[in-house]
């Protein structure tokens, strides 16, 4: 019978685990990609013939790689730059056939533009990849000569250009999808931060590797909800658009309120009170699955979040804490305080949750929730900008040092070619050192891995996919893994690089028979990947841009926004929308730093003390934003309660007291008017405001003096 229960269970929950894996903005950009390769492929199939559709689908693929979700000005201006690029990359290859040193300048002349435009973020390096994708699909048109090169470029710009056309209308058609699903993916990414969060209230967790993991999960948040705004605050703020506006704002004072709850918990942890640490666990891991539920029903067709207040939940924790308070003899300890106030917030960011689903609603008004801000000033602005290139033309610039790398690989490795014309093939030699070097040596390390790997298993599956399947049906696997390798390229190069080996390797098939991936041509493409692996991971070592170079100015960067968003978090009038855009950058540049450091354990030669001190910093700055955010709440919740003079004192003494340690990066322990050495007794008893509000700033003060003497202990100079 217990068997039964549990396969039922099981059975029971495939749909949603199918839902949270399959509704996912990577697998639907996948599944679009596919279908627009098919819609291309198969129009000018049925126009022109195979051999033409086959052409027609190389410009598309190239067209392909830059189609990433974002807004359509955006999306136009990437597919035109890739599809003329391509096509003149095309032109330049075929006219080249023959003149080894052309060819030479030209990979060189491809690999300087390429690295150059990497300075205008993650979107633009797709315009590489689709650069190289055209010379090689020029050196095999070169091989086979299935048509002039007048009727070549033709095809190719022309299923370029389809693709695109395709690609663009679907984005208009989808525009309310796109956002429901970028909203999504923004509620997935807070319920993995609140999964952490319940970790951290297990008291068999060890306390700082449960921090480091919610400080990770926290900037997995902050990356996921800028691409939110990215493309939910832009465009005309039709009704449907007002309403995804309101509920990304909604998810966004949830997660504010639940990340002030973090404010006491080294009071929590230390308290020895394990009984109501489970009890906030369970209450947390519950709101994490709430919100995997919501998320769910954003995407899920037909399907409705049904909200729970979690009332009973809420109810035994309160009724635990008071029990706790009356064994102190009416006095309210820290550890009370503390459980109290943490308990509280949490119930506040599950109401919170609501008005999020609602928000949500079709039927919901959201004209009445949005707040009067510019949303478009919170939106990171992809633009063009010659500035940004004619900056980065200095010898210490990471891009500047990054396009001398990858030039230096590339040209490398075609001279490689030329030297070993019987064992190596330039374009793939090419095309494997474009897609594992990065300008960043620990992004580059796992590409190197995961391309070695996923080539020599995709080389595999196409040679049987050869043998085993009719060549008029290979079409097929090919749209299948176009889609698969454009809906995995962020989140595992592994299957990114099997699908695109699988890609390459038959549509070089469709060019001509006799370059059939068999058992000899898997071994001459593995031979081709380890000889571009090795390229890229060489030539990491010249003129390297190491990271850690990168700290102290993140460090600057994340400390000036601390003391902005101090400034007015400790302030009981402010404007909301400079509240918020302060808010803001210190999320980001705390989650910079925390991105960045987690990459830095890859790169050789790292200080581990620093490194463990750079840890530490991060947590400690986590715990400081926590503090910060417990600010709001109070003054939302408690407001009435707080003498207005006495407030303002207290305020006016902190704001300035943690203004000069983190600007000095010192803890200025003698000064005579720190919070800290006044009112200690008060804020050890009693519940009303204003102790609560001096515990509180006491608390910040010593949160930031750990900052600030954390952040004196690193490097300032390298």
């Amino acid at each position: 019978m217990l068997a039964l229960t549990l396969l039922s269970t099981q059975l029971a929950a495939v749909p949603r685990r199918l839902g949270l894996n399959l509704f996912r903005m990577h697998i639907e950009n996948g599944v679009f990609v596919s279908l627009g390769m098919a819609a291309v492929g198969g129009a000018f199939a049925l126009a022109f013939g195979r051999t033409d559709a086959v052409l027609a689908a190389s410009g598309a693929l190239c067209a392909s790689i830059v189609d990433r979700p974002g807004p359509l000005p955006v999306k136009a201006r990437m597919f035109t730059l890739a599809v003329a690029g391509a096509t003149t990359l095309a032109f330049l290859t075929m006219a080249s056939n023959g003149r080894p040193v052309m060819m030479g300048l030209l990979v060189a002349a491809m690999s300087v533009v390429s690295g150059l435009v990497s300075a205008y973020g993650q979107r633009a390096i797709g315009l590489g990849v689709a650069a190289i994708l055209a010379i090689l699909f020029g050196m095999v048109a070169n091989q086979t000569a299935l048509l002039p090169m007048s009727g070549y470029l033709t095809f190719f710009a022309s299923g370029g250009i389809a693709y695109a056309l395709f690609a663009l209308g679907a984005s208009a058609v989808l525009d309310d999808r796109n956002r429901r699903t970028f909203l999504s993916e923004a509620v997935h990414a807070f319920a993995a931060y609140l999964s952490a969060k319940a970790d951290l209230y297990d008291p068999g967790t060890e306390t700082d590797q449960a921090l480091r993991a919610l400080v990770a999960a926290h900037a997995g948040f902050i990356e996921k909800l800028q691409a939110a705004r990215d493309f939910i605050f832009l465009g005309r703020k039709s009704a449907a658009r007002r309403r995804w506006m309101a509920a990304l704002l909604a998810l966004l004072d949830c997660f504010d309120t639940i990340v002030s709850s973090d404010a006491d918990i080294e009071t929590l942890r230390n308290s020895g009170i394990t009984g109501l640490l489970v009890r906030l666990k369970t209450l947390t891991a519950a709101f994490a699955e709430d919100c995997e539920e919501l998320a769910l029903a954003l995407t899920t067709p037909g399907m409705r979040f049904d909200f729970n207040a979690h009332a009973d939940e809420i109810a035994a924790l309160q009724a635990e804490v008071e029990q706790l308070a009356a064994t102190s003899w009416g006095r309210e300890t820290l550890a009370t305080s503390a459980f109290r106030s943490t308990g509280h917030k949490i119930a506040l960011g599950i109401a919170r949750l609501e008005r999020l689903a609602q928000a949500a609603d079709p039927d919901a008004d959201a004209r009445t929730i949005l707040p009067d801000v510019d949303l478009e000033a919170f939106v990171h602005r992809d633009r063009m900008d010659p500035r940004v290139l004619a900056s980065q033309l200095k010898l210490s610039s990471p891009v500047l040092r990054y396009t001398i790398r990858l030039t230096g690989a590339m040209t490398c490795g075609y001279l490689l070619t030329l030297l070993l014309p019987g064992m190596l093939h330039g374009g793939w030699v090419l095309l494997t050192t474009m897609l594992i070097m990065r300008a960043n040596y620990s992004v580059t390390k796992q590409r190197r891995n995961d391309r070695i790997v996923g080539t020599a298993v995709g080389c595999i599956v196409a040679a049987l996919l050869v043998h085993y399947i009719p060549r008029d049906y290979l079409f097929l696997p090919v749209i299948l893994t176009v889609g698969g390798a454009h809906a995995f390229a962020t989140v595992d190069f592994r299957v990114t690089a099997l699908c695109a080996s699988i890609t390459a390797l038959l549509q070089l098939h469709f060019f001509g028979p006799d370059v059939a991936p068999g058992a000899i041509l898997v071994l001459e493409r593995l031979a081709d990947t380890l000889a571009g692996a090795g390229l890229a991971w060489g030539f990491s070592y010249l003129l390297p841009s190491w990271e850690w170079k990168n700290v102290p100015k993140l460090i600057n960067t994340m400390i000036g926004a601390d003391r902005a968003y101090a400034a007015l978090s400790l302030a009981r009038r402010h404007n909301d929308h400079d509240f918020r855009l302060a808010r803001k950058r210190a999320n980001d540049s705390a989650a910079n730093l925390a991105m960045t450091v987690r990459r830095l354990a890859d790169e050789p030669k790292i200080d581990r003390k620093v490194l463990a001190g750079l840890n530490d910093l991060i947590t400690a700055n986590y715990l400081l934003a926590s503090d910060l955010a417990s600010m709001r709440v109070l003054f939302r919740t408690r407001k009435s309660e707080l003498d207005p003079d006495a407030t303002e004192k207290l305020l006016t003494t902190a704001r300035s007291n943690i203004d000069a340690t983190l600007e000095a990066r010192t803890a200025k322990q003698s000064r005579s008017d720190r919070l800290s050495r006044r009112s200690l007794g008060a804020s050890l008893g009693g519940h009303n405001a204003m102790v609560s509000l001096t515990r509180r700033l006491i608390h910040i003060e010593r949160t930031a003096d750990r900052v600030a003497a954390l952040a004196a202990k690193i490097p300032r100079t390298n």
